[in-house]
């Protein structure tokens, strides 16, 4: 007779498998701190100071900086193989498909192979080239669909305005260039999430960089993770005004729908990232033509709210409830919301792999089975 296990938790709640020293979510008082620094503070500062944050433990100073931004302007171009791929692609291919297939195509030979121990320097190499690709990359994916020729990277433009002018060929203003680079920084790590787990899982096996990179991406991809801007940005669509918010939660929670970007599985109070995206789009919204919409999110989130707040339940909008306004004020298309995801979240998911490989473990967990017992084949 089988010993009697109590199953797990489902999903791994509450489960912890690993350490880090990345960032760190207290979500009992609504706080994300990344290398100890509040989210709040580092949503004002440069994009690329956050990113060497992330990856190498502290702020660089203003060489750093420099170095770092002429490392990712050698490297922002497409491989050979990469461009074939776009030429190729049926143009009804999403943004995110199209970057798990292309990442692998933006190794170099040696990237190709495993990991050699004590080759953080490398490796850390490896991933600045492969994720400085990653905005070039959609932006000649969205361009190419269009029938519109590609634009080539600028070397010479910080990443997130050569970004917006590779997308619409018009130099981009100040203001959007610094709205993209604190929305990304506001999204680029967050804890063991499904895509960092997914990427540090790829890793654990020594598989290269790349691979790890794009398990992570197509983790992401899901509706209950980074889909969930695109989803929240449809509803608002299709609710069309801010007066039928109410009506709408109502029926969509009658159905017993989940209503996407609200809530988190981190967070018993509100996402401190949606608190300052929801402030950040209020400027850009009246200017874009947007501001429709965001009233109309800003009014499913308070409904939404406050239903729940009758339940006991503290559900607020987390960060991907009001990312689509601001992505849609770019000129984005809202199938590529979550490619930006990709674009940011890349120097995360590259730091858990970094850390992973400098002190490397492989994840091999085990579950209860709940099958019949032995048997003979008749």
């Amino acid at each position: 007779m089988r010993d009697v296990v109590a199953d797990p938790p489902r999903g791994l709640s509450g489960v912890a498998v690993d350490v880090t020293r990345i960032s760190e979510i207290d979500g009992v008082r609504g706080e994300l701190r990344y290398r100890g620094y509040p989210i709040e503070a580092l949503a004002t500062r440069s994009f690329l100071e956050v990113a060497s944050l992330v990856i190498d433990g502290e702020l660089p100073d203003r060489d750093g900086v420099v170095a770092r931004t002429q490392s990712l302007s050698l490297e922002r171009s497409m491989t050979s193989a990469q461009a074939a791929l776009l030429s190729i692609l049926p143009y009804d291919t999403h943004p995110m498909t199209m970057l798990e297939i292309a990442l692998p195509l933006g190794d170099s030979a040696t990237q190709k192979r495993a990991p050699v121990k004590n080759a953080r320097q490398a490796q850390r190499e490896g991933l600045l080239s492969l994720a400085a690709k990653v905005p070039t990359l959609v932006a000649a994916w969205l361009r190419t669909r269009a029938g519109v020729a590609p634009i080539a990277p600028d070397s010479s433009a910080a990443i997130h305005a050569d970004f917006l002018h590779m997308l619409t060929g018009k130099p981009p203003s100040a203001s959007e260039v610094a709205l993209l680079d604190a929305t990304q920084i506001l999204q680029m790590e967050h804890g063991l999430n499904a895509s960092t787990f997914a990427a540090r899982v790829v890793a654990s096996t020594l598989a290269p960089m790349s691979m790890a990179l794009s398990a992570a991406v197509a983790a992401l991809f899901g509706p209950l993770h980074g889909g969930a801007d695109e989803a929240a940005y449809k509803m608002a669509l299709s609710i069309g005004d801010p007066a039928r918010a109410a009506e709408w939660v109502d029926a969509a929670l009658a159905r017993g729908e989940k209503i996407m970007g609200l809530g988190h599985r981190e967070y018993r109070v509100v996402d401190p990232r949606a608190v300052v995206l929801r402030e950040l789009a209020h400027g850009v919204a009246e200017a874009k033509g947007l501001l429709p919409v965001l009233r109309t999110l800003a009014s499913v989130d308070d409904y939404a709210a406050a239903h729940f707040a009758k339940q006991g339940k503290a559900i607020r909008a987390n960060v991907e409830f009001y990312k689509g306004a601001v992505f849609a004020s770019l000129g984005l298309p809202p199938d590529a919301f979550t490619a930006l995801f990709v674009m940011a979240r890349i120097y995360g998911w590259g730091a858990h792999v970094l850390e992973l490989w400098d002190d490397h473990a492989l994840y091999r967990p085990s579950a209860i089975y709940r099958g019949e017992p032995q048997r003979s084949l008749p």
